[in-house]
């Protein structure tokens, strides 16, 4: 069986931040350093706030879906970010984002494929409001791994 998507590693439970910038830059800062290199994590968050003028990523409902597409990655990188207070987001319906799912994908012909596959995926699981509300009250990193990957059934739904 594959490894799913989402590490705990890439998870940052209790996220605290002003705004959207803010929250972005603290979950990239939150992926391992052998993941990425210092550099490498400053080029992907430009890319990330480059994504959100375009448009932005909070679809409403206190989730958002940054993503971008990297040079400085050959494999998707998924990251989680949860604010239980909420984050000022330029989001669709105007409410404070709750839920940070990240998105960096390499520059490969299949990778816009597989962030559809992969966004598709991970709505279905954040409609669920009573999911919602357990990660939101989750303190940890492994709490949040759990609630999101309890089985082999969620590992595949997230893309693996």
């Amino acid at each position: 069986m594959r490894h799913p998507l989402l590490r705990e590693e890439n998870i940052v439970p209790e996220l605290e931040a002003s705004d959207c910038e803010e929250a972005l830059e603290k979950i990239v800062d939150c992926l391992p350093d052998w993941t990425l290199t210092a550099g490498e994590k400053k080029k992907i968050f430009r890319l990330l706030l480059i994504r959100e003028q375009l448009g932005t990523t909070a679809v409403g409902g206190g989730i958002a879906y940054p993503h971008c597409f990297s040079p400085e990655v050959h494999e998707p990188i998924v990251a989680f970010g949860v604010s239980p207070s909420g984050i000022s987001y330029p989001s669709l319906d105007g409410r404070a984002v709750h839920f940070i799912f990240m998105l960096i994908l390499p520059r490969t012909e299949a990778a816009e494929q597989q962030k559809r596959q992969i966004l598709q995926n991970i709505k279905w699981f954040l409609c669920d409001r009573h999911l919602q509300e357990r990660l939101r009250t989750a303190g940890t990193a492994s709490e949040i791994y759990h609630l999101l990957v309890p089985d082999a059934q969620r590992q595949i739904a997230l893309g693996v």
